[in-house]
């Protein structure tokens, strides 16, 4: 199965950056780390770069893969890169 996720893994202030999930949509008001899908043409950085700017609003340096994590939800697969990353700016608190 090819890779269709990514997520950022970043530190702000000493602390590690979670987002909490919309409370209505799918695994509503749940903690992730922020990421998303990878689009067709993609890479894998390409696509932690830009999902984290329409996440939220912030430029980042992904740096090096720590790990490729598989789990098997009762209704999908996951397969997510996570990668270590570096905020150069953000416009969030």
């Amino acid at each position: 199965m090819s890779k269709v996720s990514i997520a950022c893994i970043a530190l702000l202030n000493g602390k590690i950056l979670v987002a909490h999930r919309n409370p209505t949509g799918q695994m509503g008001g749940r903690w992730e780390f922020p990421g998303g899908k990878v689009e067709p043409g993609e890479t894998d950085k390409e696509a932690v770069v830009r999902e984290i700017k329409e996440e939220l609003n912030a430029d980042i340096s992904v740096r090096e893969l720590i790990e490729t994590i598989e789990y098997d939800y009762p209704n999908f697969h996951l397969s997510m890169d996570c990668f270590w990353c570096e905020l150069k700016s953000a416009h969030f608190e």
